[in-house]
């Protein structure tokens, strides 16, 4: 497997996580030799569901332009040179 960031080498590694609050304490995941970077399970899934919401096509403008109102100060609406 290759580094996303590097791409170096990476090994399988077990990870202890102390200060994770849903209780998992340990994990497997992939580390890399040269610069360190991690990557678990849920970086993955977290990276795939990235994807697909970039793979979605995006909405099209309908080509209905928003009104838009202009004021003109007249005479006697206070905004001219009295």
């Amino acid at each position: 497997m290759r580094c996303q960031r590097c791409q170096g080498c990476m090994v399988r590694d077990f990870f202890l996580d102390v200060m994770n609050v849903s209780g998992e304490l340990d994990f497997n995941g992939w580390r890399c030799l040269n610069c360190g970077n991690i990557t678990d399970p849920v970086i993955v899934q977290h990276r795939e569901a990235d994807r697909r919401v970039l793979a979605r096509p995006k909405r099209r403008w309908s080509g209905i332009r928003p009104r838009v109102f202009y004021f003109v100060a007249g005479e006697d609406s206070g905004y001219g040179n009295t």
